[in-house]
């Protein structure tokens, strides 16, 4: 039987396989591959399910899959490479390279960087670009639903943004509220991150994406990644995209051929790759820019992209494009997830452990990383089943739990409502998925708290101004504002000050 050594602990091939058609059927994942690469080479690849359910394709390393957020890394690197090119400086102020940028407060505006852009700590809050950006797209899309759109806080009528202009435009005009001064504020933000592609336009010369082919994707020889759908469809073999759709009382899983387009925002989540090429992309982390000999990045670039520039969470940092797991049980870990309807993906790299890879599937939403991580995990010498978050100890609730209770908001649809029930606190959520009611929030610390779902531990830390008072809570990487219940109501009419 396979197994892998590491020190005196074995883990036998069959268990890291097993667990992963668990995860298939516990998530419902129709295909997925996975890569791993091992000191400087690829040192497994593996398939499992459809790349096609309805035909009975088998997926392969081959399959080509979506990238989505894993995407954000490549952005990085082009900008990085762009300053080892003397075109411009991660601390030059936005408005440098795109004049036409603007926020509501003109000296806010003047102070964001593009650090601040590759970092999310510009202080733009989460908004309903996303469902105008990708509004051609939806419009084709089986599985969209309109009044759901609505609901979340989105106009599903209002015109496309189709350019970095038009989005410009809409963040210099649009209403909302900036989260704080630059770099106060870790929210994940796919507007800022987007507009970076346009940094890279005006700074190269080229557009976005040939500046990624060119000096990315070709010299690490990456033959079957590429940005443009009709490049993508001539690939031997293409994932079929899935995503839930109500049947009756249960939700299933349908098929669609709809790959999301976003013109203005490609340098967020538009990639499209195998588990073969993005092999090749792993050992750029692994070995100090560069692959199989030809240099992509300098080793400064890496170190400074993977370096821990603003702090998430407990134990965890975001750098640029990537985030940083300082201490994962003895080693460092780098990592990024992506998703978007029919794409989960996730790749991870231990650099001091000379090891990482990837995994990409076909449907959203189903934790990627916990296939991964297995794999990893069996090679650290740690338990398969080792969660990549820390997960913090639970303490003893104060005794004013009531002042947490209240609506939160944002402009990408999350809405929730947090209740004092007899001394423990419940999270209930409302829009994007739905109704979702009865979470339990345990004290973790000061105004900080968790919560299981969906098998994973998440985080929800409250945040108060200068005089004590509650005024957001981040989740899910997002800084969510606190808000009158009415506003719940009056979001899909869109009179709401995001």
């Amino acid at each position: 039987m396979e197994s892998f050594t590491v020190g005196a602990v074995t883990q036998p091939r069959a268990a890291v396989d097993l667990f992963a058609r668990r995860w298939m059927r516990r998530w419902k994942v129709p295909g997925a591959s996975l890569a791993v690469v091992e000191r400087g080479r690829r040192s497994a690849t593996r398939s499992y399910g459809y790349r096609d359910r309805e035909l009975r394709l088998a997926a392969s390393p081959r399959t080509v899959f979506g990238l989505a957020s894993v995407t954000k890394s490549f952005t990085a690197l082009a900008i990085l490479r762009l300053e080892e090119e003397g075109r411009l400086s991660t601390r030059d102020p936005i408005v440098r390279h795109l004049p036409e940028f603007g926020t509501p407060g003109t000296g806010t505006t003047r102070r964001i960087t593009i650090h601040h852009f590759l970092t999310h700590t510009s202080g733009l809050p989460p908004l309903p670009s996303l469902h105008y950006t990708a509004a051609r797209s939806l419009a084709r899309d089986p599985a969209y639903d309109r009044r759901e759109a609505r609901r979340e806080g989105a106009d599903p009528d209002r015109p496309p943004i189709d350019t970095y202009e038009q989005m410009m435009d809409f963040l210099r005009t649009s209403r909302y509220r900036l989260l704080g001064p630059p770099g106060r504020f870790f929210s994940y933000s796919n507007e800022g991150f987007g507009l970076l592609g346009a940094v890279i336009e005006r700074a190269s010369g080229r557009t976005y994406e040939s500046y990624v082919e060119e000096e990315i994707l070709r010299p690490a020889e990456m033959r079957s990644t590429t940005f443009d759908t009709g490049v993508m469809l001539r690939c031997p073999e293409v994932a079929t995209l899935y995503s839930p759709k109500p049947t009756g009382t249960r939700h299933g899983l349908v098929p669609s051929q709809t790959w999301w387009e976003e013109s203005c925002l490609r340098a967020c989540g538009a990639l499209r790759s195998n588990v073969e090429d993005m092999a090749r992309y792993v050992q750029i982390f692994l070995n100090a820019g560069r692959v199989d000999g030809e240099r992509i990045v300098t080793p400064a670039s890496i170190q400074k992209m993977t370096a821990a520039h603003a702090e998430v969470s407990t134990g965890l940092h975001y750098g640029y494009g990537v985030v940083i797991r300082l201490d994962y049980h003895g080693t460092s870990l780098v990592y990024h997830g992506g998703a978007l309807p029919g794409v989960s993906s996730f790749f991870a790299v231990a650099p001091r452990r000379h090891l990482g890879g990837v995994v990409l599937t076909n449907v959203a939403n189903v934790r990627p990383e916990l296939a991964l991580m297995s794999e990893i995990n069996a090679r650290l010498g740690l338990p398969i089943t080792t969660p990549i978050e820390e997960v913090p100890r639970t303490i003893e609730p104060g005794p004013f739990l009531r002042e947490y209770e209240g609506w939160y908001g944002s402009g990408e649809g999350e809405w929730f409502e947090v209740r004092a029930l007899r001394n423990v606190l419940w999270l209930d959520f409302h829009g994007t998925a739905g109704k979702l009611r009865g979470l339990r929030l345990r004290a973790a610390g000061h105004d900080r708290f968790v919560y299981r779902f969906g098998g994973k531990a998440e985080e929800a830390r409250f945040e108060r101004d200068r005089r004590g008072s509650l005024w957001a809570v981040f989740h899910h990487w997002r800084l969510v504002r606190r808000r009158p219940a009415k506003e719940f109501r009056r979001a899909r009419k869109g009179t709401t000050v995001w």
